[in-house]
């Protein structure tokens, strides 16, 4: 495994120069992309123009958010799968890994029997303009109640649904988000996390809920940066998730909302070393951060 800096996931912005320097400062090896700011340096420029940051660092390039609402009407579903197209090349271009994108915890459209069937062909089409640039389809849910307030037939919301619709998707570029902010707010366990297949597991994602709200009652803004235990232990989660061989990136992820009145590199700083504290507990060895390197050898005379 190895840290992944998501700078969405952790509620913040910036420019992209900043946000990798935060990266490379604070060690992270995987870099998720602003598919949406990239898109609008490319136009103003070039996609080698917009791609020049990321492409002198030796970051991990990893994934970005689809701009796919799986439960549209079909029109507008047609018209964001149609533009998926265009995107899908560009982040060919800039060696990017995957997409992600958020299964409907509820729909108004049918219930669950055929509305499966429905979310099956939209992935299954997804993941079709996906391989053709050879990039993955993340899939992860929403565990939080308020996701299906409003709605009249419940849909998939814990890891037991997205374990079965990831097993019946036949496209081997589809996997999953392990992200344990839902997967606790779900009512989700550690052993689903033991029985996951790690070729199927694109991405993960920790986070917790705070202090004084129950796991049952949280909403998106009660997430806050992973902490080592608590109900459902990160350093158990990371541990389960070494035994089943999984190596991919693992980030810290938190509302933007709990951390207000707080600056950037602190955020990044104290979400990088949650992870890893988790990763040294779960027996995972972790590189030096560049600044400790610094920090331990002071004399050494530069490379000519």
């Amino acid at each position: 495994m190895y840290k992944n800096f998501s700078p969405a996931a952790l509620g913040i912005t910036g420019r992209q120069s900043e946000l990798i320097e935060l990266a490379l400062t604070y060690g992270f090896r995987g870099f998720d992309v602003d598919m949406a700011d990239m898109k609008r340096r490319a136009m103003r420029s070039t996609a080698d123009e917009a791609y020049k940051y990321l492409k002198a660092t030796e970051l991990e390039n990893g994934g970005f958010k689809a701009d796919i609402d799986l439960d549209a009407d079909d029109d507008a579903y047609k018209a964001q799968l149609a533009a998926l197209h265009p995107t899908a090349d560009l982040a060919s271009q800039w060696k990017l890994t995957h997409a992600c994108v958020t299964l409907p915890a509820a729909t108004d459209r049918t219930a669950y029997p055929e509305y499966f069937e429905v979310i099956r062909a939209r992935l299954t089409q997804v993941a079709e303009v996906l391989a053709a640039h050879k990039l993955r389809l993340a899939v992860g849910f929403s565990g939080c109640k308020q996701a299906a307030e409003g709605k009249q037939y419940p849909f998939i919301a814990n890891a037991e649904g997205l374990t079965a619709l990831i097993k019946s998707l036949p496209a081997e570029n589809i996997g999953m988000i392990v992200d344990t902010f839902e997967w606790l707010v779900s009512g989700s366990t550690l052993e689903q996390v033991a029985g996951l297949d790690p070729k199927k597991i694109v991405t993960v994602r920790l986070g917790s809920v705070i202090d004084g709200v129950t796991p049952a009652d949280a909403t998106p803004e009660d997430r806050v940066l992973p902490v080592l235990e608590g109900p459902l232990s990160h350093v158990a989660v990371v541990m389960k998730l070494k035994a089943i061989g999984y190596e991919g990136p693992i980030a810290p992820s938190a509302s933007g909302s709990q951390y207000k009145g707080e600056t950037r590199e602190f955020i990044v700083s104290t979400g990088q070393q949650r992870i890893d504290d988790i990763l040294t507990q779960a027996g995972i060895t972790v590189p030096p951060r560049p600044c400790e390197l610094v920090a331990q050898y002071p004399d050494e005379p530069a490379m000519a």
